[in-house]
């Protein structure tokens, strides 16, 4: 019982002071990048205006992603398709291999 107690006024104190403090890490959520997420993490090579996210492999357009920019994945491969989250609105989908350029594994 103690412990319980213990453990929802930690939970409380850490939504109060700003949100929640992931396991084994200092810093609270918000602060968490993008490429601390685990899978693979990618850059965004030979593209000129913007590459797609998509629902599906050739699906609907989700999402969208700029030349440079950084995201992270699945290290798995669909075909020539890598799963993948955009970062304009931040949905989860696919977008062609061709364009990532792994740069590291989380």
């Amino acid at each position: 019982m103690p412990t319980t107690r213990i453990a929802a006024g930690l939970v409380a104190a850490a939504l109060a002071g700003g949100g929640l403090v992931i396991a084994g890490d200092a810093r609270p959520a918000s602060a968490v990048t993008v490429l601390d997420r685990p899978g693979c993490k990618y850059r965004i090579v030979r593209v000129k205006n913007r590459l797609n996210v998509r629902a599906t492999p050739r699906g609907r357009i989700v999402d969208k992603l700029y030349p440079g920019d950084r995201t992270w994945g699945s290290c798995e491969k669909f075909g020539s398709w890598r799963r993948i989250h955009g970062t304009d609105i931040g949905r989860r989908g696919f977008a062609f291999g061709h364009h990532l350029k792994k740069i590291g594994r989380r």
